[in-house]
């Protein structure tokens, strides 16, 4: 199993005790490195794909400090963020999204109740949900789950929970392998491919990476994504292997090792990376393509020139704070409601949304925003659909069961697939893809919601269904995955949609955003 030529996910952990970064070995003797939003904004700047924040001590005290931290971490990134630690309610999760993550891991709370994942899934969706699994190997040579910061023994095998969490609704595995975690020693890729196999959702493998080539041999054994803390913290990272490496002996770990040989090793051995560095490097193994943009830390091409009132449609399944804060970057001030009266009132709609269509309808119904966002759009006052919004424009959706939509764009909602050529692709599509105009009937995106893009700039996609509009004409962009190609976005006159999340799609994001106020 390979992933050659995908873009593969790179996404520094963030490991969190107090107000404080940590970082330590087997998750033990943690050391104070900063403060987390600095290093969160420099990995953001380098052009990390995601980033994830984990409280060690949470599970532990029964609290989190987290929610703060998150708050001023989301104000300067624009990329998923990942938040775990000590989650045990729906009430929890629902702070943190509010707080500004994109997804929650969850551990130790999930073997004392189950339901709770079920209950994140049915309210947050599964794309929001990540099982974070502490892998540690028992003599027979099975992994088993540890919880509490690796402190406490479940007694259950990692294979056995990674397939029980998929069918309770996890979107995502990210598994921790404890024995190395902080070596530099490597990972057990056989144990990967069992993994990898055992479950049809994207799994993100962690501890123990010290060169390219334990990467490139994980992505090799089929991880969606690497995470990492030492690599970046540290910034030191072995290259690609060669025969002089082979002179280089024992099991010692590649700081060790770096110590002991003094400045030749480091000098000979030893790059200074960055996510750029290793994105690099990663494309020179040709197991990965490069995302653009390497450094994340222009600004819009301009700012917004217009006041019209923003109105961001809150039905319960947006997560809003991203989206809010994404406009602010780009100086629009928006109001976020639910009432009726303020939308049909509003210059300018945003309807995001994450989670299942059947729910996010029976919300609009029961709120009463039906008829008032239809009457809005018929107006020709711009709307823009986000994600789960931009599938709520279509007339009807398949997902869990045959559901109306706004029907302000002809054509229905189905799932990416199921089985092509009996090969499986996972669901959810996490990760960035790119967009194009193939399929489309534009030359270019002059006039339209992505002027100013490049036909391959990328943008980041949680999602397991897609849009199939009746009329080519509307389709602004197609993107693919696996074998096949979808709808990415639609522009119909004032109506348009991103499958993707511009707001959490870096600049190329922020640039379209800001094309909804100058370019509509």
């Amino acid at each position: 199993m390979t992933n050659d030529k995908k873009h593969i996910r790179i996404i520094p952990k963030l490991d969190i005790k107090g107000p404080n970064l940590v970082k330590g070995v087997q998750l033990e003797g943690l050391r104070v490195l900063g403060r987390p939003e600095d290093f969160s904004l420099k990995y953001y700047q380098d052009g990390a794909d995601e980033l994830i924040y984990l409280d060690l001590v949470a599970s532990l005290y029964g609290r989190s400090n987290l929610v703060e931290i998150v708050e001023r971490t989301a104000h300067q990134i624009f990329i998923p963020l990942t938040v775990g630690g000590g989650i045990r309610s729906t009430r929890d999760m629902h702070s943190l999204l509010c707080a500004g993550a994109d997804k929650l891991a969850i551990n130790t709370a999930l073997f004392e109740d189950i339901s709770l994942l079920e209950k994140g899934a049915a309210s947050f969706g599964s794309q929001c949900m990540v099982v974070y699994v502490e892998a540690k190997k028992k003599a027979n040579n099975i992994y088993e789950c540890m919880h509490t910061n690796a402190r406490e023994n479940s007694g259950i095998t990692v294979l056995d929970w990674i397939q029980r969490v998929e069918k309770a609704g996890a979107g995502e595995i990210f598994l921790t392998f404890v024995d190395t975690e902080g070596t530099g020693n490597g990972v057990d890729y056989e144990f990967i491919q069992q993994v990898v196999q055992a479950v049809h959702i994207p799994v993100i493998i962690n501890g123990g990476f010290g060169s390219c080539d334990h990467i490139t041999k994980c992505l090799a054994s089929g991880a969606d994504a690497i995470s990492s803390a030492s690599i970046f913290h540290y910034r030191r990272l072995e290259q690609l292997k060669t025969k002089a490496d082979d002179k280089i002996e024992g099991n010692t770990s590649y700081i060790e090792r770096s110590r002991l040989e003094g400045n030749d090793f480091l000098k000979d051995k030893i790059i200074p990376v960055s996510i750029g560095t290793l994105k690099h490097q990663l494309v020179h193994s040709g197991v990965s393509r490069r995302i653009q943009p390497e450094n994340q830390n222009d600004q819009p091409a301009e700012k917004v020139k217009i006041s019209d009132q923003t109105i961001i449609v809150d039905y319960g399944m947006g997560n809003i704070f991203s989206l809010n804060r994404a406009l602010e970057k780009i100086g629009v001030k928006a109001v976020v409601s639910n009432d009726p009266d303020v939308i049909c009132k509003a210059e300018r709609l945003i309807l995001p949304g994450v989670g299942a269509f059947p729910e996010a309808m029976k919300n609009l119904y029961s709120i009463g925003l039906v008829g008032p966002i239809i009457e809005f759009a018929t107006s020709g006052r711009p709307l823009l659909g986000i994600c789960l919004g931009m599938q709520l424009l279509l007339s009807k959706s398949f997902e869990n069961s045959e559901t109306s939509g706004l029907n302000l764009v002809n054509g229905t909602v189905e799932k990416l697939f199921d089985n092509i050529q009996g090969i499986m692709e996972k669901l959810p599509h996490f990760g960035w893809s790119h967009l194009s105009i193939e399929n489309t009937c534009h030359k270019n995106w002059d006039r339209t919601l992505f002027s100013g893009l490049n036909m391959q700039d990328e943008a980041y996609f949680v999602h397991s269904y897609a849009c199939c509009p009746e009329d080519n004409q509307s389709i602004l962009s197609t993107t693919s995955y696996g074998k096949q190609r979808f709808c990415s976005a639609v522009q119909k006159d004032n109506i348009v949609g991103c499958q993707f999340h511009p707001e959490l799609s870096g600049p190329t994001g922020l640039k379209i955003l800001n094309n909804f106020y100058n370019k509509l």
